[in-house]
């Protein structure tokens, strides 16, 4: 095995000291005036998006093609061009390749890219949609829309606007975002903080620092959060594992984990159901919370010393309500679990 992957590397750097590339450049500013909105499509290469003060649109493109000889790289790349479409409020950009041309450059070992960099003013919707490259997006604010395959898409500071993205595959990364609509699907989700983050996340690892409204829907992964001030969502097979929560959680679990390592001494409400689930939740040494959980004989429950409930049974099988105030009466919080099978910590 170790032969034959020496043999690649061999064969790989030979092909790259033998290959030659060609390279043009697309060019072009546009006025702003009457735009609305731009949309960028490229495949095969990054995007590099800016917001600046001006009042035009700034567009360069770098197309390079590499192959094993001079010539084809010069016939690869005339198949290659950018088409614009502009009309009284839209602006459309879209790299062009030509018929069959994805066959042909993995027939004959030809490697493309294409990278954009864009400057554009404020007031601006853009849309972006990527295929098997990278998106790099400074401070923006306004409407934006993304549509990425097979990149990574990192921003800064997102704000003034929604701001919509489906990504599959890939690394998502933004330092500060005002409101967020992410549909995901396996991606490794970074957020530094958010003030209103709705996620549908499916085979998704990720960690948000800090987050004011979090409305989530799971399927498998892990999800680390720091801060969080409210939390609603439903999940399978995923795994939460929460620093601070502040106020509400609200989440149906199925298969799942769900550990919170610090409720805050003013938080209001936690609702759980659970199924199979994983639940535990640290309080604040002087908390106080009514605490009610609803509970077959399966659930394996782990509480405080000297903690006793008032157990009742219900017209439901197998189905018990253990119910108690816990704490300092001075706080109101709810603590309200639906719980079956699975097991229960409290701190």
């Amino acid at each position: 095995m170790k032969t034959v992957i020496i043999l690649l590397c061999v064969l790989v750097l030979d092909w790259q000291a033998k290959a030659e590339s060609s390279e043009k450049k697309y060019q072009k500013t546009f006025s702003r005036e009457g735009i609305e909105e731009l949309v960028v499509s490229n495949t095969y290469g990054k995007m590099e998006i800016s917001q600046i003060e001006t009042t035009e649109i700034k567009v360069e493109v770098i197309m390079r093609v590499c192959a094993k000889s001079g010539a084809k790289a010069d016939e690869t790349l005339e198949l290659i061009q950018i088409k614009e479409v502009q009309n009284d409020c839209y602006l459309n950009l879209e790299t062009m390749y030509g018929k069959d041309m994805g066959l042909k450059q993995f027939l004959n070992g030809i490697t493309i890219s294409v990278d954009y960099k864009v400057a554009l003013p404020r007031g601006i919707k853009l849309r972006l949609i990527s295929t098997k490259g990278n998106i790099y997006l400074g401070n923006f604010a306004g409407e934006l829309n993304v549509d990425l395959k097979e990149g990574d898409f990192k921003g800064t500071v997102i704000k003034e606007g929604e701001f919509h993205i489906q990504q599959d595959k890939g690394i998502f990364t933004v330092e500060d975002v005002a409101w967020l609509n992410g549909d995901f699907k396996n991606t490794t989700v970074q957020i530094g903080s958010g003030d209103d983050v709705r996620l549908t996340l499916n085979a998704c690892d990720g960690y948000i620092e800090s987050a004011g409204k979090l409305n989530v829907r799971s399927s498998g992964g892990t999800m680390k959060l720091g801060d969080v001030e409210e939390l609603i969502g439903s999940s399978s097979f995923t795994k939460y594992e929460i620093q601070d929560l502040g106020n509400v959680l609200d989440m149906d679990m199925k298969m799942g984990e769900m550990n919170i390592r610090n409720v805050q001494l003013l938080f209001s409400e936690i609702w759980l159901k659970g199924s199979f689930t994983k639940v535990g939740l640290t309080f604040m040494q002087d908390a106080g919370y009514q605490l009610e959980i609803r509970h077959n004989k399966s659930l394996k429950m782990n509480l405080p010393q000297g903690m006793e409930l008032e157990k009742k049974s219900t017209a439901e099988r197998n189905t018990t309500v253990s119910s108690e105030f816990v704490g300092n009466p001075k706080y109101t919080g709810k603590v309200l679990l639906e719980l079956s099978n699975g097991s229960l910590y409290i701190q």
